[in-house]
């Protein structure tokens, strides 16, 4: 079945939730996954770039896994049909591309709005082995977020509901549609960032199309660089827990559209 249930752990992942605002720096990301369940271990490496755009009010963005490299227990590899005997293998990811739109912001009694349209290329590999899906897929929300000050440090509450749809191979039912949605919180100390959240999709074909994922994490800032670790957890229909260790390089301002 094409669904989170059947699959490697980045084939259909849960969108990360958006906070409501278009951050303010360009970014460059390079992270490195552990991804683990019972059946099934993935090492990958994973790339985003961020751009902001006019003053902040719009921002596109570019996400890829390059490469992983699993390994599948027989059990595993015969619930997915996997075709390669050994259960092991390597596979390059699927790309993201991401426009954000900033709809509201500091208004004086309304949250911040931001609207994300995002695509993913049928660019991920071996299909025959349940890693990727060859297909493409697109999904697009409004989150809202707010800012309340505790002393001298900023919580951060925001919501996120949207669309979430995939290509599938069954005949009748070519596309899965799915509600997304999540929520989290983000609590700024001066050079430290926690984030927690929830998330996760709801598909209408019942077959194990209806993850929920809770995320941590913890970034430690720097002038020219910000060092990030996180942790994610499948709570339901997604059996993975999955631990990044990531830098984030600052770009110069510069080559921002102002």
């Amino acid at each position: 079945a094409m669904s989170t249930s059947f699959v490697g752990p980045s084939a259909l992942p849960v969108p990360e939730v958006m906070k409501g605002s278009v951050d303010s720096s360009a970014e460059l990301e390079v992270a490195a996954d552990y991804n683990y369940s019972n059946g099934d271990k993935t090492v990958d490496f994973y790339t985003r770039g961020y751009l902001p755009l006019f003053e902040n009010r719009m921002a596109v963005s570019i996400d890829v896994i390059p490469y992983e490299w699993f390994e599948t227990d027989t059990i595993t590899r015969d619930a997915r049909a996997a075709r390669t005997e050994s259960g092991k293998g390597g596979a390059g990811g699927d790309i993201y591309f991401y426009t954000d739109f900033q709809l509201i912001r500091n208004h004086q009694h309304l949250p911040d709005l931001l609207l994300q349209v995002a695509l993913r290329t049928a660019s991920g590999t071996n299909l025959h082995n349940a890693r990727y899906t060859d297909g493409p897929g697109y999904f697009f929300d409004i989150s809202a977020g707010k800012n309340y000050a505790i002393n001298k440090n900023v919580l951060r509450l925001y919501l996120m509901g949207g669309f979430y749809a995939y290509q599938t191979y069954d005949l009748d039912h070519l596309q899965n549609d799915c509600i997304l949605y999540g929520g989290g919180a983000d609590l700024s100390f001066k050079k430290i960032l926690v984030s927690q959240s929830l998330s996760g999709y709801y598909g209408y074909l019942n077959i194990g199309d209806k993850p929920l994922v809770y995320r941590a994490s913890l970034r430690i800032k720097n002038p020219h660089f910000d060092w990030k670790f996180s942790y994610q957890w499948g709570l339901n229909d997604y059996g993975f827990q999955r631990f990044r260790v990531g830098v984030i390089y600052h770009l110069s301002s510069n080559i921002l559209i102002k």
